[in-house]
């Protein structure tokens, strides 16, 4: 079995789960507004695809490590249905990721 590696990309989930989790203790925002959140944040086919695509493009400029883009790529599995089951902090982070992929490739047009 696949495990992974510490990353930009595992680090950064590790701390938005930190940091949802002290902002739901704190009473910040409430378990309800996260569950929310996590239904708004799910992915259609087309946007999955694209994310796809996007992270291999930034995998071979360097953009991404192999490492990172590897790390995507378990997460995300082969289906939208994998992406829009992760967790809350996982699918902030990745959704973030994919925006600025996005922007980049946008920019280079």
């Amino acid at each position: 079995m696949l495990t992974m590696t510490e990353n930009r990309i595992t680090q950064a989930i590790s701390k938005m789960r930190e940091n949802i989790a002290h902002r739901v203790d704190t009473g910040l925002t409430t378990q309800t507004a996260v569950d929310k959140m996590h239904g708004e944040l799910d992915m259609e086919l087309h946007e999955y695809c694209k994310f796809q695509e996007l992270k291999s493009l930034a995998s071979t400029s360097g953009t991404l490590t192999v490492d990172e883009a590897q790390t995507v790529y378990m997460m995300i599995g082969e289906s939208v249905e994998t992406f829009n089951a992760l967790d809350i902090a996982a699918k902030v982070i990745l959704t973030k990721l994919f925006s600025e992929l996005l922007t980049r490739r946008i920019r280079e047009r």
